[in-house]
Formats: C-alpha cells, sequence, structure tokens
C-alpha cells in the first residue's frame, strides 16, 4: 500500500566488487566504530527480494499492470516480472517471491511458450516462489470467510492447473511448487478466522507486518514477534506466524529500485563517490538491532516494497555488492547473509527457536500512533461494501446453476472480479475514487453476465416460455419489468441454501389491482401493498408507486414459479396508513414479538419475546442516529480522520436529533414504521414481519453534509447488563469476545477511548445479559461495518462516512463520495434477534439467510404451469448444514464444500452426517476425493486424516469445512458428456 519501495537495497554501481577492492581491507572499520555481534552466535539473514504489487490502489489492476498513469506512479508489473525473471536466470544464487496471482495470470497468458519455459526452470530451481497465491492479497476486516476461501482458491487452483501440474525435475520426478505460507503483509489487522482457513489450505506460515503499536513494542522487548496462532473454534491447527521487523520495505536509505531516491552503494576505492564501507556500517547496524528482537539464529529481510524491481538487474546488483562485504567479515559482525524466501525462513527457524507463545485470540484494532487507529476502514465506501456482498449471493447461485444447467455462458468474469474485490485496497474502501469506480465497473460486469445466465437457467428449469430477466434495482423499488402496468408477469424465486425457505417477495408495481397465484397450484397467495416513499422516489425518480408484498415458499436448492396478474375485481388496495394518537402507547405484534414505539417520535422503546419464558421476557430498547465529527488534527497531534484512519473530534457522539414518525402502515404479514431525521438526509423504515425471527430495519443515510467532515452511526440502547462486553464475528466465523479498553494478551494504554474500540463486523454483531437467565440482541448486517460497545447494554454500528481530510496514509484524497451530483446515499439494513441464550444459535440461520438471499426472476406473460423443483438434490436438510460452494470443474465433475455452521460455544456439539454418494438423487457418484480448503492439494497435504477418506459417508463437527471433488458418471440416457444434474 505504501509508496516506498521499503525493504529494497538501490545499488547503482558500475564496477564488479571483485575486480575493483579488496573486500576485506575495504570493509574493515575501527574497532570502535565497529557493530558489537550479534549475542547469540553468528545469525542468518535470509534475504527475501519481493514486490507488493496492490491490485488497485492509486491505480486501476490494468493502470498498475500496463504502467499507464505515470503521473500518480511510475513503473508497471508486467516490467517488474519481465526484468525479474531474467536476472534470475543469471545467477542460480539469486531468489524471488512473487504473491498475486491476478497480475501473474495476465502476464503468463501473454507469454510464449519459451518464456515460461523460463520460469518453469526457475520454479525446479526454487530461486522462483509463489507465496501465498490468492488472487489478491485480501482484507482481514471487511471480508466473509467464503470469499476469502473463493479468492484464494482461485488463484491457487490457477496456478496448480496453469503451472504446477506435469512440472517435473530432471529425473521425472514430480516438483511440488505449490505455496505453503500466507504472505498478509499490508492488511490493516489481522483476524484470527483467516489465520484458521489459511491453516486449512495448507499454508503452515502466517507473515504479517502490521500490529498494533503498542503490542508490537511489547513482542520486539520479549523477543515474541514469532509465535503459534490457533482457533480453538476453528480447526484447532496451529499456524506459525511471524511479525515483519520495521514493515515490509527495506531497511532506510537502502532501496535500490528506480522508484527509490536512496544512494546506489559505490564499491570503486577510486571513486569519489565510494560509500561501501560507510553504507555497509549502517546496514550491519541495522541489522544488529533486528537480531536482538529474535530468538532463533534467523533472521529476515524484506527487500522490497510497492511495485519494486522494476530494474532488477539495478536492484541485485547493489544488493550483490553488500552481501560480499557482510559474508567477508561475518566473523567480526556476527551475521551470514543468504538469498532465501519465506518457506526456507520459516524451516530454519522452527529448527531453533524452541518453545513459542501460543495466540487465540485476534489482532484488531491496528494502530500505528496513539491518536492513529485504524477502524475507520471498517465503513469506508458503505456502498461499495454492500455492492460486493450483493455480487457474492448472485455468484453463488450462478455457479450453482453453471454446473447444475451449464450452458455457454461462465461464472468466471464474475469470480475473478470478486477475487479482486477483496484486495485489502477495495473492499476495504481505500483506494482512490476511480479506483473504486473501476472495481465497481468489474464487478457490475460480471453480475450482467451472470444474471444472463441464472435467468437462462432458470427459464428452462421453469419452462417458462418468454425470457426472463433480473431488477437490480429492486431496493430502489425499481423493475421494469413489473411496473409497466402489463396484464400479468411471471416471477421465479430460486433458493441457494439447502434448507427449505419461507420468504418475503418485495415487487415493484404500477397499481395495486393485482393478485399473485403459485404456478404449480393455482392457489392465490395474500398480496399486500405498500406506498413507495417519498425518500425512494427522490432517490430514484424512476421508482414505482407502490410495491406488492408475498410470502413464497421455495425448495432447497431449487425453485418455485409465481403468476402476478391483474385483478378481474378491483376492490380497494389497501394502501393506508393509521391516525396517530400522539401520545398514546404503541406496539405491533407478530408471532414471535411485541415491539413498542413512541406514537410522537416513532422511536422504538421496548421488545418482548412472546416464546421466551412463560409469559415473554422485554427489555428496554431504543435506536437513535448520532454522528462524530471528524478531527482535522491537533496542535497537539495532527493526525485526520480520513478513509484509513477514524478519529473523532470529541469522545462523545452528537446525537442528529428525535425522530419524526412520518407513517405507520400496519399489514397482516408486515407492519411497516417510517421515521425522518435531520431534515430528510437520515431516514429509515422498521419492519415487523409476522412469521420472521428478526425486526428489519431498513436506513437511508446521505447526502451527508458537508460543513464538516462526519461519521454517521446508529446506537441501539437496552436494559441489557453487558458488563462493558460485546461480541463481534470473525470473517462471518466465530463470534469473538470484546471488552471495553481491554486487550487481552497485552496491557493497553488507552489514548483513544472511541475510535480504539471499534471493531470490524461483517456480519453480526451481539451483546448479551450476564445473568445466566438473561437476553441477549444480535444485529445482524448486509455488509462490513465497523461496531462498538462504549456504555452498558448499548451496541453502535458506523453506517456511513463523509470527510474533508485525507489521513496521509497515501491515498492523497478526501473520503468524499459522490453520486447523480450529490453526495452519496447509502441504504442498508439492520436485522435484530432479541432472544435468550438458549436459542443463540439461531443467528447462524438467520445469517445464512441474509448472505444467501433468494434470486429473483421476472418474465411477461403467462406463465406454464409446472412443479417448483430442487434440482433433486436429497441431502440432510439440517439447517445447520451449508453448501458453501457448488462450482464446475469439467463436464462430469464439481467442487463441493460442506460446512457445519455450528460454532462449539454455541452449543455445537453433535456431528452432521452426509452420504456425498445421495446428495443428488438420479445421479450416480463415480469417485470423490477430499481437498484442502482452496481445493488446490490433497487434505493429506494439508492435515491428518482420521478415517476412511474414501468412504462416501462423512462427518461434520462443529464449525469444520470440508472440501470435495465429485466426480458422476455420465447420463445413461445419451452419450453426451455434459454434466447437468437433472435434463428438462
Amino acid at each position: 500500500m505504501l509508496l516506498v519501495c521499503g525493504f529494497v537495497l538501490f545499488l547503482s554501481v558500475s564496477y564488479s566488487v571483485t575486480e575493483e577492492i579488496d573486500i576485506n581491507h575495504a570493509f574493515s572499520l575501527p574497532s570502535d566504530d565497529e557493530p558489537t555481534p550479534h549475542e547469540g552466535g553468528q545469525v542468518t539473514v535470509h534475504v527475501v527480494p519481493h514486490t507488493h504489487d496492490d491490485v488497485g490502489w492509486l491505480k486501476t489492476v490494468d493502470q498498475y499492470y500496463y504502467g499507464a498513469r505515470e503521473d500518480i506512479y511510475r513503473g508497471g508489473v508486467q516490467y517488474i516480472i519481465d526484468t525479474v525473471i531474467e536476472e534470475l536466470l543469471q545467477d542460480p544464487k539469486k531468489t524471488f517471491i512473487y504473491v498475486e496471482i491476478a497480475f501473474f495470470k495476465r502476464w503468463w497468458e501473454e507469454q510464449n511458450e519459451a518464456t515460461r519455459n523460463k520460469v518453469r526452470t526457475l520454479l525446479k530451481r526454487k530461486q522462483f516462489e509463489f507465496i501465498n497465491a490468492g488472487y489478491c492479497m485480501n482484507d482481514e476486516a471487511s471480508v466473509h470467510y467464503a470469499a476469502t476461501i473463493d479468492q484464494m482458491g482461485e488463484g491457487l487452483r490457477w496456478l496448480q492447473k496453469e503451472v504446477a501440474d506435469g512440472l517435473e525435475d530432471d529425473n521425472g520426478e514430480k516438483v511440488t511448487i505449490m505455496p505453503t505460507v500466507a504472505w498478509q503483509i499490508d492488511p490493516f489487522g489481522h483476524s484470527s478466522a483467516h489465520a484458521d482457513l489459511s491453516a486449512q489450505m495448507g499454508l503452515k506460515g502466517l507473515f504479517f507486518a502490521r500490529m498494533h503499536y503498542q503490542d508490537y513494542d511489547k513482542r520486539k522487548q520479549t523477543k515474541d514477534l514469532e509465535f503459534q496462532w490457533k482457533n480453538e473454534e476453528g480447526s484447532g491447527m496451529s499456524v506459525f506466524t511471524h511479525v515483519m521487523w520495521d514493515m515490509y520495505w527495506a531497511p532506510p536509505g537502502f532501496c535500490f529500485d528506480t522508484t527509490c531516491a536512496d544512494a546506489p552503494i559505490v564499491a570503486n576505492t577510486q571513486s569519489p563517490e565510494f560509500n561501501a564501507v560507510e553504507r555497509a556500517r549502517d546496514f550491519v547496524r541495522y541489522l544488529t538491532e533486528q537480531a536482538s528482537h529474535y530468538r532463533s539464529g534467523n533472521i529476515m529481510l524484506t527487500m522490497g516494497g510497492d511495485f519494486c524491481y522494476q530494474n532488477a538487474r539495478k536492484y541485485f546488483k547493489n544488493l550483490d555488492i553488500l552481501m560480499q562485504y557482510v559474508n567477508a567479515n561475518s566473523t567480526k559482525n556476527g551475521f551470514k547473509m543468504v538469498y532465501s524466501t519465506p518457506t526456507r525462513y520459516m524451516e530454519a527457524v522452527l529448527k531453533g527457536i524452541g518453545t513459542m507463545q501460543n495466540k487465540t485470540d485476534d489482532l484488531f484494532p491496528y494502530a500505528d500512533g496513539p491518536q492513529a487507529y485504524w477502524t475507520g476502514y471498517f465503513t469506508s465506501r458503505p456502498t461499495l461494501k454492500g455492492y460486493v456482498r450483493t455480487c457474492n449471493g448472485v455468484l453463488q447461485t450462478c455457479k450453482q446453476l453453471e454446473a447444475l444447467m451449464p450452458g455457454k455462458h461462465s461464472s468466471e468474469t464474475l469470480r475473478l472480479a470478486m477475487g479482486v474485490a477483496q484486495h485489502h485496497d477495495a473492499v476495504s474502501g481505500t483506494s482512490k475514487q476511480h479506483v473504486a469506480d473501476d472495481y465497481s465497473r468489474r464487478l457490475a460486469a460480471g453480475h450482467t453476465i451472470c444474471e444472463s445466465l441464472i435467468n437462462t437457467a432458470l427459464q428452462q428449469a421453469s419452462n417458462h416460455a418468454s425470457p426472463l430477466f433480473s431488477c437490480r434495482y429492486l431496493n430502489e423499488s425499481v423493475c421494469d419489468v413489473t411496473s409497466d402496468g402489463n396484464a400479468s408477469y411471471n416471477l421465479v424465486v430460486y433458493n441457494p441454501r439447502i434448507v427449505a425457505r419461507e420468504e418475503y417477495i418485495r415487487i415493484p408495481l404500477s397499481h395495486p389491482h393485482y393478485r399473485v397465484l403459485e404456478s404449480h397450484t393455482g392457489k392465490t397467495l395474500q398480496l399486500e401493498f405498500i406506498r413507495t416513499s417519498r425518500r425512494t422516489r427522490d432517490i430514484n425518480p424512476a421508482a414505482a408507486p407502490m410495491e406488492g408484498i408475498f410470502l413464497a415458499h421455495i425448495p432447497p436448492l431449487g425453485w418455485n414459479s409465481y403468476l402476478i396478474q391483474q385483478s378481474l375485481i378491483r376492490t380497494p388496495a389497501p394502501l393506508r396508513s393509521v391516525s396517530l394518537k400522539r401520545g398514546e402507547p404503541m406496539f405491533v405484534d407478530s408471532k414471535i414479538y411485541r415491539l413498542y414505539f413512541d406514537l410522537d417520535t416513532g422511536a422504538m422503546t421496548r421488545i418482548v419475546n412472546k416464546l421466551a419464558g412463560l409469559s415473554g421476557v422485554s427489555d428496554g430498547l431504543t435506536q437513535r442516529f448520532m454522528e462524530y465529527a471528524s478531527s482535522t488534527g491537533t496542535d497537539a497531534d495532527p493526525q485526520p480522520s480520513g478513509a484509513y484512519i477514524f478519529r473523532p473530534m470529541n469522545d462523545k457522539a452528537d446525537d442528529l436529533g428525535d425522530p419524526i414518525l412520518t407513517d405507520l402502515i400496519p399489514g397482516d404479514q408486515v407492519t411497516e414504521i417510517w421515521q425522518t431525521f435531520m431534515k430528510d438526509w437520515i431516514t429509515q423504515v422498521t419492519r415487523v414481519y409476522y412469521n420472521k425471527m428478526y425486526i428489519e430495519v431498513e436506513w437511508t443515510v446521505g447526502p451527508i453534509p458537508m460543513d464538516y467532515g462526519r461519521e454517521v452511526i446508529t446506537r441501539y440502547e437496552t436494559s441489557l447488563h453487558t458488563n462493558n462486553t460485546f461480541y463481534s464475528d470473525s470473517n462471518g466465523r466465530e463470534m469473538v469476545p470484546r471488552v471495553l479498553n481491554y486487550q487481552p494478551t497485552w496491557e493497553l494504554n488507552v489514548t483513544s477511548p472511541i475510535a480504539g474500540n471499534y471493531y470490524p463486523v461483517n456480519t453480526r454483531a451481539r451483546i448479551q445479559d450476564t445473568e445466566p437467565e438473561g437476553m441477549q440482541l444480535t444485529v445482524l448486517t448486509d455488509r462490513s461495518q465497523g461496531a462498538a460497545s462504549l456504555h452498558e447494554g448499548q451496541l453502535e454500528f458506523m453506517v456511513h462516512r463523509r470527510i474533508l481530510k485525507d489521513d496521509k496514509r497515501g491515498v492523497a484524497e478526501p473520503l468524499n463520495e459522490t453520486a447523480n451530483g450529490r453526495g452519496l446515499i447509502a441504504r442498508g439494513r439492520h436485522w435484530l434477534y432479541y432472544s435468550d441464550k438458549v436459542s443463540t444459535h439461531i443467528h447462524r440461520d438467520l445469517g445464512l439467510d441474509m448472505f444467501y438471499p433468494p434470486t429473483l426472476a421476472f418474465g411477461k406473460g403467462a406463465s406454464v404451469p409446472g412443479d417448483p423443483n430442487n434440482f433433486h438434490f436429497t441431502g440432510p436438510a439440517h439447517h445447520y448444514l451449508n453448501l458453501l460452494t457448488m462450482q464446475r470443474i469439467n463436464s462430469t465433475a464439481v467442487l463441493v464444500r460442506l460446512e457445519n455452521t455450528l460454532e462449539k460455544s454455541e452449543g455445537g456439539s453433535g456431528v452432521i452426517k452426509v452420504d456425498l454418494s445421495t446428495l443428488f438423487k438420479g445421479r450416480n457418484l463415480a469417485n470423490h476425493q477430499e481437498m484442502g480448503l482452496a481445493a488446490d492439494r490433497d487434505v493429506k497435504e494439508v492435515k491428518d486424516t482420521d478415517g476412511d477418506t474414501s468412504s462416501n459417508k462423512i462427518e461434520l463437527k462443529p464449525f469444520e469445512i470440508r472440501t470435495f471433488e465429485l466426480t458422476f458418471k455420465e447420463s445413461d440416457d445419451d452419450n453426451s458428456t455434459e454434466f447437468p444434474f437433472i435434463k428438462f
């Protein structure tokens, strides 16, 4: 992310060391100036040449690859790989690592076979090594674990198939080049979930550079910058973890690339620029300081940085001279320098370090100064974060239908766009604006292709004669298909989950004289109408005047069809709001909840769970919008708030005033409460569905006024006694306790009491009463956000930010998003789940419903009656069994990931049993192979396996994910090798 080509040595020399100088004489130093040797004896310095190539940040992916827009940043990735390959071929001792497959894949596909063979030669020699090898280096705060697995799989599976497969040495022995190290050097904080996922992918080491400065300083003193990281709720596998010294750049003054301004090392003693002795002495002092904080007798020197090695010849030549100086005097200085890789370094450390500290918690939040907490990016660019989540839902449906009913369309474009979007400057919201626009463009292109695939597959599956179409802007009440007043419409609703569901469907309509029928039964379903709000029409003038709402029943991994047709009997539609009697208490009932409101403000005041206890249990519950004024810096500390950093001007949020209740719209299926705040730039709709376990809060924020920087939050206040603790999810996986002003493994010096207590929330956060019989409130989110609990019984989420200044971390732009000529408007949803502690696990099922929304496909004209279908899915109907991945490999094989989503601490004690051979009725399983989590290697290369891995009958322990390649026999009814599970 940072512009300095760090940890790279910059040498521009035109003389050969051995020809021009006597190394030993040249390095001879006066005894009083000579660096003190390392206390533990000779230290091996593992020199790791590398380039950190952001998959978009200051420039777009294409601009970085081709070297365009040099007015922003000089250099191009294609030239880095070109020059590195040629330089490595000249010297078998030199090494180089590469990480981002999004770039390498493009480069590889442009090369001829001769150039590819050069790379293969270097791979066989272990000179060129792939590390991490995901499609990008993903963020760890704003990404969902499913997206992390997908993007890592895209990179690793491509590498295995296109480069590693068939690679042999001169003796015909297989050469293994697949990575065993995770390289997360630039993300801004690190999650325990990601560490566990890495271990499950066969990555035995994890290297990163960013750690809270207080934690880092403590670990330096205790020599605990290397430790074993184990997620107790996850797989139970440990991963060796290395915290880099002074970030991932070269030592100060030793950057040797064309993008650096450091002086070269001049080894010619006859030159007036001769500086080799002085530079070597400075360098050894740097090594001495680094070595004093590690325990194994090995240290790693990361010689590289952002887009370094534009001129590998220049870089390596200077580095060679420096290494020769140090090695020629190793008995004096105590160091031996060797070209190496993180893999070799890890192997050396594990042989000599002895006992290491064990870590089970995570590394959030990250701070690099007292007022520099990198917690703003948890929310930055909320609409991009929301669109990434939307596209993930589309992608999962797209991959499923591509596997079930393959056709001419492919999910690849969206898969790769989603791979790019997980980058630590993409979904994080920390790129320049034109780069964020490019991320959205890529997603939209893939989204369009997948929509076509989905619509075609559902049209064929449901026997609709007319084409089906997607409506991308349903959250703005826009659907071109259904809002033109036509006599009838078709709707196919697809369920990507493997359990049957009942979901409320909202359809934009032009008038209320419609009815809805289930196509296969002809049964008329209850259809309620709610007019479209003025706020929605202001956001999009094309919004339909109203929406129709009905309850759809969808089979597992299948669809149901509905007919929306004009009613012959024109009865008045209940588009009513009730008359409001101010000052009187009001409540809304559902099957599960009773929710009390203040009729003067429309604010919630109390919630009752009617299923808890003999007569229900209640707690106070209010909700309000507030804001933190963004700091622009002070005389004492000039650090401002920005895209990365959250720094409020004051240590409390300012209330944005009481809401105004504008409408109360009752219904048999849903009741809506409409509120407005602050002259309409904040509005909210609270929906109480009759038979749902959640209450939906749809918030709309923006355009945020620009009189000063504002960071807008919504705060839920309850009467729960929470002991200053809340729980946030780790990338959608385990729930991690967060205690106010506390870190579990080091003593926190509180310097920023607001920003320093913010944590990333990917799918949900929870507060719970400390009493055993007490209740809890879980808030599920439709995108990643920052959250905190700063007072007893409170839980707040930052939903939007608009800031006047840049925070001086490289982007050089304020976070000031606009759209349609005004400030950005963001709309999102929270689901509130209020329950007793015994029912904690239900939030897992609700989270899957939110993460895998039903897919809707619309058409015009009358539908053809047909039974709902589930593609003959016959797996166990278990609400906590999730089909995490279903993706076509080839004409007869699919990639399937199954998971048990119950966490051990939430009552997940039993296993879920699955018979792979009977997952899909009518399809005969030929064989299966269990793979590591990324599906690039056999599971036996990742972990010790229990029992017979050839058995079709498997078990999933709590929180376990298992990955399989399933190969099916060809269809018996024809000679085709096409894969569809079911033919129509």
